[in-house]
């Protein structure tokens, strides 16, 4: 399996991100690696492999990627090449960063009915299976890599938690057919949406019809928002991504615990809607929904000094500290 990452390469000297490869819980920096092995004549010098998103919307550089892997995790590492860093405190950055990071609310059943008011019959509506509920959030600010702290505003009321599957987009296109959708899929990652479900930036004197909807919207948009990582791994590599376990705990006690198999809406669908409203392109991030456990539905929401944890069958493990924001 050839999981793809980014790290900080000012680490090592270097300027800007560095495309990396996980193997094990070490992080191999896979530029390097490929030149090292390039230069002893092992591997083919060309495409180059400097940036994670440019290999992973590559066929061919993504199977000469996975021929670097293979040869570092059979222990053909080149003389002279720095060695790999630990997973943690190894700062990852986002695997990809995406010009557009979608979202998706309410695409798992038991979800929906764990957030709406407990007088309702528990229901879906027609409307909960007729088109997915697509959202935006900024990747500027939103996102973050493994290790790196989800912050709690100033003034925040209930910041939440939400593991989802995000979809890393690997070729341009426009309303694209449903068939057709997975192969724009470059592959798999995993995204936190964390939200402030109670925002209150101001007391209102009067709220207007549309204050709630933009209110829960808004509360999406915090720094560090959107933790991602800690690799992606290409499609090809994922037995059945609607077969998918998703699983989230917070300071090691289980909060989630779903399957992309309970998805109303499956990635083709998603993408067929969505390419039907704006062009996708390479590196674009869709988060896939998230299932039901979240911390508003039990009154329990994140504090600094918890620990998120979220495990996705297939890519891994990805972890955040939470801490008070800036």
């Amino acid at each position: 399996m050839l999981r793809l990452a980014t790290y900080d390469g000012a680490l090592r000297g270097f300027d800007g991100p560095r495309s990396a490869v996980l193997i094990g819980e070490a992080v191999h920096d896979l530029r390097a690696a490929h030149e090292a092995l390039a230069k002893a004549g092992k591997v083919a010098a060309e495409p180059s492999l400097a940036c994670t998103n440019s290999v992973l919307c590559c066929p061919e550089a993504q199977a000469l990627a996975r021929q670097v892997a293979e040869r570092l995790a059979a222990g053909d590492v080149p003389a002279g090449l720095p060695k790999p860093l630990p997973l943690t405190g190894g700062r990852l950055l986002p695997p990809v960063w995406p010009n557009k990071l979608f979202a998706l609310a309410g695409n798992y059943a038991e979800h929906i009915m764990e957030s709406r008011d407990r007088k309702t019959d528990g229901r879906l509506s027609a409307a909960d299976t007729t088109t997915p509920r697509i959202f935006m959030k900024p990747p500027s600010n939103s996102l973050c890599g493994y290790g790196e702290p989800i912050y709690i505003p100033p003034g925040a009321q209930f910041v939440d938690w939400e593991a989802e599957v995000g979809v890393v987009i690997g070729r341009r296109g426009r309303n694209i057919p449903r068939e057709a959708a997975l192969d724009y899929v470059a592959g798999l990652t995993i995204v936190n949406d964390v939200s402030e479900r109670e925002l209150r930036i101001v007391e209102r004197a009067e709220t207007r019809e549309w204050d709630r909807f933009f209110d829960w919207l808004n509360g999406k948009w915090g720094d560090h928002f959107a933790p991602m990582g800690p690799c992606v791994v290409p499609l090809a590599d994922i037995a059945d991504p609607d077969r998918l376990a998703l699983k989230l705990w917070v300071n090691d006690q289980l909060q989630q615990d779903g399957s992309t198999g309970q998805m109303i809406f499956k990635i083709p669908d998603i993408i067929a809607y969505l390419s039907a409203i704006c062009t996708i392109e390479p590196g674009d991030v869709i988060a896939t929904g998230t299932p039901s456990g979240v911390g508003y539905a039990q009154g329990t929401r994140l504090k600094s000094g918890d620990t998120v944890r979220i495990e996705l069958e297939g890519v891994g493990t990805l972890v955040n500290p939470v801490e008070e924001g800036p």
